[in-house]
């Protein structure tokens, strides 16, 4: 849905109503918050760790680091002799597993043990903001994990998109070393590699991929701004090839509605060389763990950790950062929204504070918010790395509610994945009671309610219009009905559950389905299963009420 960008708090008035449901470019991830007013008497606590701020006017050109001690921190290391321009060769596998310890808090390296669950992408790849392109290689260590065999593979190209405005385009197809062919389907938006055997199930095989990325330029206003070049800011999200989902023998290929997120995919770990200009700031998801300088060129090596997609923006901006519970947060803005970056920053700390106390601790190291130009979504999430559009950094209305609902993705979407295609409630509508939960945590009931009561308008709508459905749905078949049902009614479903169950329980549910489920990819049947161990009892017939049903319902 595309927001007009007049106050915001007139847009909740009017906006939902008659634009909702409306086919854009790069849906929003976050609504406007449900109440841009705090209850009277309440203000917004600074974080207890006192945040490392760049002052207005000061020249940045590189993150804030963590401390030298620290596992993502940037060892000086001899500078690279490679000629400028040149993209770095894939380093030989194999993939490298303990390095991806750096992206890790320390009680969560553990978690590598797992690595066998993960597919390993490998790139090394080159980033030129004047030229608004990102080129580079790819080795994909894929296993079937599937059922049956897999005479193909296919991969996301995400660029291609009308919504996105650029342009991804192969060059290159290796499998196991073997030359392949460049196949395009669905009007360049698929790549298929076909295997030169059927992989079986547990085999594993390895493509390699050369490829170039262009975005376009100014695209903020009217296309998808988390793939765009505009004053200062490259941003790259869903730049290289993206591997399908398979189930069954079954892709996930079809073409992405734009009402909600476009990627779908499953936890990977990531082992990514960059080079870059040394003048631009590298922001993505995971950790630099070293970088050389050479001749106006940076050279980083980062490493993601267990994680769902791998995001990329390029930024000439300044910088606020905060060490919160083991976490780095880094939040990047334009100098003349120093207020706005250092709000973000502020909101991201506190959200994050919640959220490991409600839903249990986010286990990696570093968090980046970036302000981005885009009129088609107020925020947008990616693991590691959320974008909020610079109108609500300009203006300072529903910066604080939209930094923290994207922080709420890191648990629901980034961490516990799910179909954002087919079933986008099942993050957006936790992203959204997230807000819930964060106005609980800093200023109490009276204003959790207070947020409470904007779900209710748009449930209240939804009936009042004649456009209630069920919440489960594809994101296509909704019509003029998305926003209200997907962040209204949905949301509404954990609040009715929360009164039935109790607070006990309730919070037993988040944690536990949180930890049950971080790093899969699950069903509304997993939710449901996760409530009723969380309160033994059944919470079924709540669930195909609010969420499978359309059936007229009281509000909670």
């Amino acid at each position: 849905m595309r927001l007009p960008f007049y106050p915001l708090v007139l847009v909740l008035a009017m906006v939902l109503v008659a634009c909702d449901g409306v086919a854009t470019s790069g849906a929003p991830t976050a609504l406007p918050p449900t109440s841009t007013f705090l209850p009277t008497g309440t203000s917004l606590p600074t974080p207890t760790l006192p945040p490392t701020f760049v002052p207005p006017g000061t020249a940045t050109t590189q993150p804030t680091l963590a401390p030298t001690n620290a596992p993502t921190s940037i060892p000086t290391v001899a500078p690279t002799s490679e000629p400028a321009g040149e993209v770095t060769s894939l380093p030989p596998a194999p993939f490298d597993v303990p390095a991806q310890a750096a992206a890790l808090r320390p009680e969560f390296v553990g978690d590598l043990a797992r690595q066998g669950e993960w597919n390993r992408y490998t790139i090394s790849a080159e980033a030129d903001p004047a030229a608004h392109t990102l080129r580079g290689q790819l080795r994909l260590e894929y296993t079937n994990r599937d059922s049956a065999a897999l005479d193909r593979l296919y991969f996301h190209l995400y660029p291609n998109l009308p919504d996105f405005g650029g342009r991804l385009d192969i060059q290159r197809v290796a499998v196991d070393g073997a030359p392949g062919e460049i196949v395009y389907e669905t009007r360049r938006y698929l790549l298929r590699v076909d295997l030169p055997q059927p992989l079986a199930p547990s085999a594993t095989t390895a493509v390699t991929l050369d490829w170039a990325t262009t975005t376009p330029r100014n695209a903020g206003a009217r296309l998808y701004g988390a793939f765009n070049s505009e004053n200062g800011l490259l941003t790259l999200a869903s730049a290289y090839p993206i591997v399908a989902i398979v189930r069954g023998g079954q892709w996930d290929i079809g073409w992405p509605d734009p009402k909600g997120d476009f990627v779908n995919s499953e936890t990977a770990l990531y082992d990514v060389t960059l080079r870059a200009p040394t003048d631009w700031s590298v922001v993505s998801t995971g950790v630099v763990t070293v970088r050389r300088d050479d001749a106006g060129t940076q050279r980083l090596h980062i490493v993601s950790g267990p994680q769902r997609d791998f995001t990329l923006a390029l930024a000439q901006f300044q910088l606020a950062s905060a060490d919160v519970e083991g976490t780095r947060i880094n939040s990047y803005f334009r100098a003349a929204n120093a207020a706005g970056g250092q709000a973000a920053l502020e909101a991201a700390s506190n959200a994050l504070r919640a959220f490991n106390k409600r839903y249990g601790p986010y286990p990696l190291r570093e968090l980046d918010v970036v302000e981005i130009p885009a009129n088609t979504f107020l925020g947008v999430e990616y693991p590691g790395l959320v974008m909020i559009a610079d109108s609500l950094y300009d203006s300072g209305n529903g910066i604080e509610l939209t930094v923290a609902h994207e922080v709420g993705h890191q648990w629901w979407f980034s961490q516990v994945g799910n179909d954002v295609q087919t079933a986008s409630w099942l993050d957006e509508a936790l992203a959204s009671y997230s807000q819930i939960v964060y106005q609980e945590e800093m200023r109490g009931p009276a204003a959790a309610e207070q947020e409470l009561n904007g779900f209710r308008e748009r449930y209240q709508r939804a009936l009042a219009l004649g456009r209630d459905a069920p919440a489960q749905q594809p994101n296509s078949a909704f019509t003029n009905n998305y926003v209200l049902l997907v962040y209204g009614k949905a949301v509404l479903f954990f609040q009715a559950m929360r009164q039935q169950i109790g607070d006990v329980a309730f919070d037993r549910f988040l944690h536990d389905y949180y930890a049950a489920n971080r790093y899969r990819y699950v069903t509304g049947a997993d939710l449901v299963r996760a409530a009723n161990q969380a309160c033994s009892c059944d919470v079924q017939p709540l669930y195909d009420d609010w969420i499978t049903r359309a059936v007229p319902l009281s509000a909670p």
